[in-house]
């Protein structure tokens, strides 16, 4: 394929062993071939990690381009092979550029090679003499680039366990001249042992709340001898700040500290609210006690805790005490009160929660804790409670009740369930709305705001006749003591004398459409809000019956409606293919009539459909004009396994989205034309899809697909496209580390 999207076919050779003569190959590359081309050679020698690259790659780093030094630098810190480590050595002194000294520090970190410990010693100390610098770049930008390699140091000398470095960081920390590198010094310290922590220890000590805060995470996140006594003393910081951080970090690791305990009495409500978040659920028994407190964060945090525990009995006083809360808290904290209760006594908690939900006068807070905790006991009495108020003039809870009725009903191995047969009822319209809402819009929502009272313009003439008029504009405000004031302005009664381009511009301005304001609640009728909402939940329920109830939802008169439907009917085709065949005939009546919305969705839905009749219709869609539809309709063709000869043209598609779909459904389909194919496809388009290419291509038959980038890589009147060859190569034979590291990246 060439770069216009026209297809060129190669002659398939015979597949060779792949990584070692394709090495070869990119190593002849890397020492003869054009700057790009060793650039772009050592990245994929580097992904590809054969032994057999190292000596060419460290020829490399003596390159007269310093990208290519660069990259063989990096690749040769992606194979950590020690045959490197001298010259990498070499580099990181004598080499002037900055990029190539930063790959070999990673390199020599990763080789664990311990001669470079005393030169990273004196790069963190200062701009070392004796190591070769870029002077043209510092006196012409500016920027010291040693500052960089600082920083690269630090992190290197921690990764070699060098301890005795410690004291060289610390005191570059401490230089109040230089660049604050406090994290990720810090973070070094934290991994050096005794001499690392007793340097953090130090930093206790500083008068910056800063530093001490920053000292006080990193000794919280080190497992090192020695830490006990330091990090005892960050608990018990003066500054809130401090004790904060060491809790974060120490509870994040190991939440049942017995250092924590004291922090659920801390003095700062931030910080006695934290540590009850993070650590309460260790210390039950300290929770009901808790409750007492004044402050409104601890006592949210302490409710949030008991919503959460999995096994823990409440007494009676805990109970009275939750109960209490419901109506005399904040609407904030009866909310996780009402959580909290059905979580610790999900059987006496039925009854209250009840009468909470069903007054409308508790406030939407209220009532939403009271849902939630239904949802939570989940008891048929608690299910009838929330079908109870699907209907509720407030928007939030209604919507937060069919929710939690489609969780409930999901969560029910039996089926059909109460909570399933209210949103099938509510969709098909059965449901009895409140008097007058299918004609009312909610009355929830916000009035729309009345329009900004409006002056009328006021001319300069009629400003005039108030000798005392404040000035309302700068210009009369600079000449209201001027004597030329009267030959600058109009003179009463006179007014302003428009010109036809201003009466022109002036009618314009008035045809400006004035700004909305959109409502956060928008305005909706509710039965029509719940069946649009029924519609959209109930693709949570892969049964037969569901698909059927929403076959006729699929052609109802509401576009909202039918779009919810649609999507569902997807998501159920998905888990439940086929779908049945009432729902197959719904799903093309719609199908055909649709917007360009619904039929995304819908070309979805029939991948899930059985029949020669719905393979025919996805295919008109692989011309369409919209590229959404064709790339719906490949990969709904591609998951039927029905795609045919039609498939090649769209690897030229003018759309990219619909060429990777092709391309990933001929890879799915296999054979030995698509290693073909999927070579030509890498090339397409300037080698825009080279890389997916190459994955696609790993997967399929690495070998075969090996022999055509080598061939293309030998061939001289090929030259051009050698750039997407040897990229493609790098990716096809990625080694298993270098793929580890990618999927961690994506």
């Amino acid at each position: 394929m060439t770069g216009n999207g026209k297809l060129h076919r190669l002659d398939p050779p015979e597949p060779q062993p792949a990584s070692s003569e394709m090495c070869g190959v990119l190593s002849d590359i890397l020492g003869n071939g054009v700057d790009v081309h060793r650039c772009l050679a050592a990245q994929a020698l580097g992904h590809i990690g054969d032994p057999a690259a190292v000596q060419p790659l460290i020829a490399a780093l003596l390159d007269e381009d310093e990208d290519v030094r660069t990259d063989a630098a990096a690749a040769l810190s992606d194979l950590a092979d020690p045959r490197a480590s001298q010259q990498l050595l070499e580099n990181l002194v004598g080499d002037p550029c900055t990029e190539v000294k930063l790959a070999a520090i990673d390199a020599l970190a990763k080789q664990q090679d311990d001669r470079v410990v005393p030169w990273l010693r004196r790069m963190v100390r200062a701009r070392d003499e004796d190591v070769v610098w870029d002077e043209e770049e510092f006196y012409s930008s500016g920027w010291d680039d040693w500052l960089d390699i600082q920083i690269k140091a630090v992190s290197a000398l921690a990764a070699l366990k060098a301890d005795d470095a410690a004291a060289d960081i610390a005191a570059a920390v401490r230089d109040t001249d230089g660049q604050d590198m406090t994290e990720t010094a810090f973070k070094a310290l934290a991994g050096m042992g005794r001499p690392g922590i007793d340097a953090l220890a130090g930093f206790l000590g500083e008068a910056s709340v800063r530093i001490r805060r920053r000292a006080a995470a990193a000794l919280a996140d080190s497992d090192a001898d020695g830490t006990m006594e330091p990090l005892a003393r960050a608990l018990a910081d003066p500054a809130a700040a401090v004790r904060l951080a060491a809790l974060q970090v120490l509870a994040a690791r190991r939440p049942s500290d017995h250092r924590l305990a004291a922090l659920l009495g801390d003095p700062d409500i931030t910080v006695r609210a934290e540590a009850i978040r993070l650590c309460g659920r260790h210390h039950p028994d300290d929770l009901p006690g808790l409750l007492d407190d004044t402050d409104e964060p601890v006592q949210m945090a302490t409710l949030t805790v008991l919503a959460g525990l999995e096994t823990f009995t409440a007494d009676e006083g805990l109970i009275d005490a939750l109960r209490a809360k419901l109506g005399d808290g904040t609407a904030r904290v009866a909310a996780v009160a009402a959580e909290a209760l059905a979580n610790v006594a999900p059987r006496a908690a039925g009854q209250d929660l009840r009468s909470l939900l069903e007054d409308t006068n508790a406030g939407t807070d209220r009532r939403l804790g009271a849902l939630r905790g239904l949802a939570a006991v989940g008891d048929p009495a608690a299910v009838e409670a929330l079908i109870g108020v699907v209907d509720d003039p407030a928007r939030s809870v209604r919507l937060e009740a069919m929710s939690a009725l489609a969780r409930l009903a999901r969560a029910d191995a039996e089926w059909p369930n109460a909570a399933g047969v209210a949103l099938l009822s509510i969709l098909r319209g059965d449901f009895t709305p409140q008097a007058d809402d299918t004609d009312t819009p909610d009355v929830t929502t916000a009035a729309t705001p009345p329009p900004e009272r409006q002056q009328p313009p006021t001319t300069m003439a009629e400003d005039a006749d108030d000798a005392d008029a404040f000035p309302t504009s700068t210009l009369q405000a600079m000449l209201a003591d001027s004597p030329q004031a009267e030959a600058l302005l109009p003179s009463p009664g006179q007014g302003i004398d428009l010109t036809p381009a201003d009466m022109e511009r002036l009618a314009l301005a008035r045809q400006i459409k004035a700004k909305k304001r959109i409502s956060l609640n928008p305005t909706v009728v509710l039965h029509d809000d719940i069946r649009r909402f029924a519609a959209r939940l109930l693709g949570d329920l892969c049964h037969v019956d569901v698909a059927l109830a929403l076959a006729p939802a699929l052609a109802d008169e509401d576009k909202e409606v039918r779009l919810a439907a649609a999507d569902s009917m997807a998501r159920i085709g998905a888990q439940l293919s086929p779908l049945p065949e009432a729902a197959m005939h719904a799903v093309m009546a719609a199908e055909a009539t649709g917007s360009p919305e619904e039929k995304r969705l819908l070309i979805r839905a029939l991948s899930a459909c059985v029949g020669d009749q719905a393979d025919d219709r996805l295919r008109t869609y692989l011309d369409h004009e919209d590229a959404f539809l064709r790339t719906e309709a490949v990969r709904a063709l591609a998951k039927r396994q029905q795609l045919g000869a039609e498939i090649d043209g769209l690897l030229g598609d003018p759309d990219t989205t619909v060429r990777l779909s092709a391309a990933e459904a001929i890879a799915s389909a296999g054979g030995d034309h698509a290693v073909t194919q999927l070579v030509d496809f890498a090339f397409a388009f300037e080698g825009f899809h080279s890389r997916q290419a190459a994955r696609l291509l790993r997967e399929l038959d690495p070998a075969r697909a090996n022999a055509h980038f080598l061939d293309v890589l030998r061939d001289p009147d090929r030259k051009r496209v050698w750039s997407v060859a040897i990229e493609a190569a790098g990716e096809l034979n990625r080694s298993l580390p270098a793929r580890a590291v990618e999927a961690r990246i994506a």
